[in-house]
């Protein structure tokens, strides 16, 4: 091995750039021949050549430059290979302004700098990047002084760019939390201590210091109202606690009075990895207007139902006074049951919602009114919410029927029996109800000679009611009534959906000019078999009732 040769033994190995640095032409260099720099800089250029961290080197008052190839990688072609060797002003130009300060602090002697996650831009593959670096400067000493400054760094953009996107999602979360129309709050430990809440969680409690606090010392007026012991048991539990409309008493200040609020919430469990409750996740709603607007309909609805019956009896005592002493005794009974049929269906009505009833409510009303007879009638369905309309003329229709069966049909004998079977299926995207009248063991079937009330109402109430298309077709077997509606308006059968309530006065004007109008009650058929069938049917609706006589 050559002197020359021997004198480049601190460059061995280092791969591209030990390579690059044993050709270079250092003695026309500022620094001359390798073999008369410094033992301080020959031993940091061996360091730098045998890491894979990114590390470089200024000497010299030139601050000529060394590197490794691993901060190769940081860099773009315009520097590399050319900044071997170069000054460090001159290849740094664009952001001397940034590590010019720091390199003269340590050449000066004034000790070490560290920048962590600092955004220093760089010039690579044709444009200004934005990049992020975590680094330090630090001297490499000589005798009497500094002679250089060693860079340890990494490229860190990746990883800040990840970490601004966690915040901004963090961010995004914590905006949402605050915005979120519930109200919220996060409590830690056993002691539930407020750890965190939204806007709408500190309008509910009103002005006060809580964070930090147990809920017992910030909120001290829930003591004694259950809702500790709540937070107690989800917290020894570990299951969920779901309130409804539950009514709780917050004081603002002691001069003013307790303020009642009631609250839909939910203390949802915070388990840690191991499955162990470390805390309560609060969520819920403030229903107090809703429970203030559902008691005043309460209070409505008694006082309609109030004037409603007084109604009802006005008509009833005109009836009476009008047909009393004609010799219609007969038609002002049969005027009356159905008279009160229409008050209990409106009963029904006023408990709820005005809007809506249950079909079992209904039925069941309609059938109360011929106690003798319930054992021989049997019901089965499904849960179903009727339009206010529906309701109304529904129930006359079954009390319509069940008078027909008692005095034509199959309830006329001792041994006969009616089912009433309805049922909800889909069709599309449609509901289709449909509901099935069947007698049995009645006498013989026979189109009758002419409509009575029963069979006008069905034709004409709930055709109207329905949106239906009727049309009559009697047969030996079974002479039918089909209907087919079609949806014209969202008033009928549903599962979940109120519906607005329909025009009480006019159906009820409308019974008692039928009612007071029509001769005594005619079959909606003659029985000539036990298979007779009045039906009403409709398809590809949102309501499509059906009713069968047998």
């Amino acid at each position: 091995m050559t002197k020359p040769e021997k004198s480049l033994d601190f460059m061995a190995d280092g791969g591209e750039m030990g390579q690059l640095m044993r050709a270079h032409d250092w003695a026309n260099s500022p620094l001359g021949p390798p073999e008369n720099w410094p033992q301080s800089l020959r031993l940091t250029i061996r360091l730098i050549l045998n890491t894979r961290h990114p590390m470089f080197i200024w000497w010299g008052p030139d601050l000529i430059q060394f590197y490794n190839d691993a901060y190769r990688l940081t860099m773009g072609p315009e520097r590399h290979p050319s900044a071997l060797g170069q000054c460090g002003r001159d290849c740094w130009q664009e952001i001397w302004p940034i590590i010019g300060p720091q390199i003269e602090q340590v050449m000066a002697g004034r000790g070490s700098t560290w920048d962590e996650d600092r955004l220093v831009p760089v010039t690579r593959h044709g444009k200004l990047e934005q990049v992020w670096w975590t680094y330090s400067y630090s001297p490499i000493d000589i005798e009497g002084g500094v002679g250089g400054v060693l860079v340890v760094c990494n490229d860190v953009t990746e990883q800040h760019l990840i970490k601004d996107r966690l915040a901004n999602h963090s961010q995004h979360l914590m905006d949402m939390f605050e915005q979120s129309p519930g109200f919220m709050a996060v409590l830690r430990g056993p002691d539930h201590i407020f750890e965190l809440t939204n806007a709408a969680y500190r309008k509910l409690i009103g002005g006060r210091q809580y964070l930090g606090k147990p809920v017992r010392e910030a909120l001290p007026e829930v003591e004694g109202q259950g809702f500790i012991e709540l937070l107690d048991n989800v917290y020894t539990s570990g299951k969920a606690y779901v309130g409804r409309r539950v009514p709780i008493y917050f004081q603002d200040d002691s001069e003013t009075a307790p303020r009642q609020s009631f609250l839909d919430f939910v203390y949802q469990p915070i388990l840690d990895a191991y499955n162990n409750v470390t805390g309560i996740f609060v969520e819920g709603s403030d229903v107090t207007d809703h429970v203030q607007a559902e008691e005043h309909l309460r209070l409505i609805n008694a006082e309609l139902k109030h004037r409603v019956k007084n109604t009802l009896a006005m008509v009833s005592a005109i009836a009476t006074q009008t047909l009393s002493g004609t010799g219609q005794d007969g038609p002002l009974d049969i005027f009356r049951r159905r008279l009160s049929i229409f008050g209990s269906a409106h009963d029904i009505l006023t408990t709820t919602t005005w809007a809506t009833a249950e079909i079992t409510d209904v039925i069941k009303t309609a059938l109360d009114s011929h106690p003798a007879y319930a054992g021989r009638v049997t019901t089965a369905g499904p849960e179903v919410t009727l339009g206010s309309k529906q309701a109304i003329s529904l129930a006359l229709a079954i009390h319509e029927l069940m008078t027909n069966a008692i005095k034509y049909g199959a309830l006329s004998n001792q041994s006969g029996r009616v089912t009433l079977h309805w049922q909800l299926s889909e069709a599309g995207d449609d509901d289709i109800f449909t509901m099935d009248w069947r007698e049995h063991g009645g006498p013989a079937v026979a189109k009758p000679n002419r409509r009575g009330f029963g069979s006008k109402l069905i034709e004409r109430v709930l055709k109207a009611d329905f949106n239906s298309q009727a049309h009559h077709g009697f047969r030996p077997h079974w002479p039918a009534l089909p209907i087919s509606h079609r949806r014209a308006e969202p008033e009928g059968p549903h599962r979940t959906q109120n519906r607005p309530a329909g025009r009480l006065t006019v159906a009820l004007l409308a019974l008692v000019a039928i009612s007071l109008t029509m001769p005594p009650p005619q079959p909606f058929f003659r029985h000539q078999g036990s298979a007779g069938r009045h039906v009403l049917v409709g398809r590809a609706c949102y309501f499509l009732p059906s009713i069968y006589a047998l």
